[in-house]
């Protein structure tokens, strides 16, 4: 073939494939984009909680989520006498548990979980449900997801555990075991690397005891509002920053030396299909209803302690 006839020949592949591409846009063009729906945004989280914290994530369809969870001791307590010998007679708090929890959660629908759990701290059994009400989308028409989450607590503790410390001098009443927690989840993928979610609460138990706070004379209430804040910042392709607050506004929990607002910080490490937390935290409770009103330690006094959770989900 000459030279010629090779031009002409690469020129008209070559205006031929400008033609196919130029049809393409065209098509592009005609499609009205507008009509298709926007794009839902999944994986806000990559877990059902953060460290303490609800996460918008539900268990999927028809799939059983089983879990176990550990809340070891303190770390270090500068509370006593010797900290650092305690620390290391209690294998910095490994050898002492806060709290274990089991846990089994059931996809009703994709966006509907229910779930029950017993945890060791307070003998508390618990039901549970978290409905998805929003979804965020991709182009931010829709730029959070919403849920509702509510658990129900009963303690089985001996009933003079209960009434322990207390002049008894009213008939036992087997509702003084029961507690509640609902909360609205508002969560937002900011971005590829960036989750944000706020959590507006409420905790009510039907019993409580007297506890006085002294620096302002504020008696602790049955209930009251907590506003909790979390987040999740992916460093690497596996490995994220992760952390929870929650601020308790009742009068009693301000400037209290006894009970403090619950803090996590701690790294999630992806591994295929799973993924494992590392949390610390200064929460001995590893359910709201434990935590939320019951947290005794401070990060100030390095009163941290170290938590995990192992999960398997079932296909049903």
């Amino acid at each position: 073939m000459s030279l010629f006839k090779k031009s002409i020949f690469l020129f008209s592949l070559a205006l031929s494939s400008n033609v196919m591409f130029s049809q393409d846009d065209l098509l592009d063009l005609v499609t009205d984009k507008k009509n298709e729906p926007p794009q839902k945004v999944y994986a806000t989280f990559k877990t059902m909680s953060i460290g303490n914290a609800q996460t918008i994530e539900t268990v999927k369809k028809n799939h059983l989520d089983f879990r176990i969870s550990h809340r070891f001791g303190n770390i270090y307590n500068a509370d006593l006498p010797n900290p650092i010998n305690n620390t290391g007679q209690t294998f910095v708090g490994f050898e002492g548990a806060s709290d274990i929890r089991f846990s089994f959660d059931y996809g009703l629908t994709e966006d509907l979980t229910i779930g029950i759990g017993r945890n060791r701290m307070n003998h508390l059994l618990d039901g549970s449900i978290k409905w998805k009400i929003l979804k965020q989308t991709a182009n931010f028409s829709m730029p959070i997801s919403l849920a509702f989450f509510s658990r129900t607590g009963y303690s089985h503790d001996l009933t003079s555990t209960i009434y322990s410390g207390i002049v008894k001098d009213f008939p036992t009443n087997e509702w003084h075991r029961f507690n509640y927690f609902n909360q609205l989840i508002i969560a937002s993928k900011i971005n590829n690397w960036l989750s944000l979610e706020i959590l507006p609460s409420y905790m009510h138990r039907n019993f409580i005891k007297e506890r006085l706070n002294t620096s302002n004379n504020a008696y602790d209430v049955n209930g009251f509002f907590t506003i909790g804040f979390g987040g999740r910042i992916k460093l690497t392709k596996r490995l994220s920053f992760v952390g929870d607050y929650f601020y308790n506004v009742s009068p009693f929990f301000q400037h209290n030396s006894n009970v403090f607002n619950p803090l996590a910080l701690g790294f999630e490490i992806e591994t295929g299909g799973h993924v494992f937390s590392l949390i610390f935290t200064n929460a001995g409770g590893l359910i709201e209803n434990n935590f939320i009103p019951y947290t005794t330690d401070t990060w100030t006094k390095g009163q941290v302690k170290f938590g995990f959770c192992i999960s398997r989900t079932f296909a049903l």
